[in-house]
């Protein structure tokens, strides 16, 4: 098979012929340049990571890459956008447990949760691949905000688990959104962080 990353093709030992091989030798090429795999071709067909690994025969397989760097850059432009959404929703939420529309507002809750989750993950892990600690973004207090953030869930949870539903719409408004709205601000301060050069 002939491998190509980024346009330019590859010369592997002749022994290498699986494709756990092909892959591993791509990322560690692309890891030396500072990149990850962006997509992959096979014959001119797109294929997600685990296909190309179940594949089998293919006579070219193109492997594009993104500077680690850009993708970070990405995750957090998204996640931004994402946070803003997420806010809609939350308000959607409660405005639907005040209209006694609790089955409807749940659902839309345990969505919303997962999306807090989500974005968190996201956030630490673009950090991570930054090397950004929590006092070096914003006032430096995005480890408080996370702390106090699972805290004010977690009364959310309580209020749902004792079917108080308005105390629940009380809690996301004056708990749960206005740290949301403060971690949208922290990420989109990431994502100038992030755009500052390398030293």
């Amino acid at each position: 098979m002939k491998v190509f990353i980024d346009g330019e093709e590859m010369c592997f030992p002749e022994e290498t012929v699986s494709k756990d091989e092909i892959y591993s030798r791509v990322k560690d090429e692309l890891a030396r340049r500072g990149c990850v795999v962006r997509s992959i071709t096979v014959d001119g067909a797109t294929l997600e990571e685990e296909a190309f690994l179940a594949l089998s025969g293919g006579m070219e397989s193109r492997f594009e890459s993104i500077q680690v760097r850009e993708l970070v850059m990405d995750s957090l432009s998204e996640g931004t956008e994402y946070m803003r959404r997420l806010s809609a929703g939350l308000t959607r939420v409660a405005d639907m447990l005040e209209e006694e529309r609790t089955a409807e507002g749940l659902g839309l809750l345990q969505q919303a949760a997962e999306g807090i989750g989500w974005s968190l993950q996201v956030m630490h892990n673009c950090q991570i691949l930054l090397g950004v600690s929590d006092h070096e973004i914003g006032d430096g207090k995005v480890g408080e905000l996370k702390t106090t953030l699972v805290s004010e869930l977690e009364k959310a949870s309580e209020s749902i688990e004792s079917g108080k539903h308005l105390e629940l719409s009380f809690r996301i408004r004056t708990g749960v959104l206005p740290w949301i709205e403060r971690l949208a601000v922290y990420m989109d301060q990431l994502v100038q962080t992030g755009r500052k050069p390398i030293q």
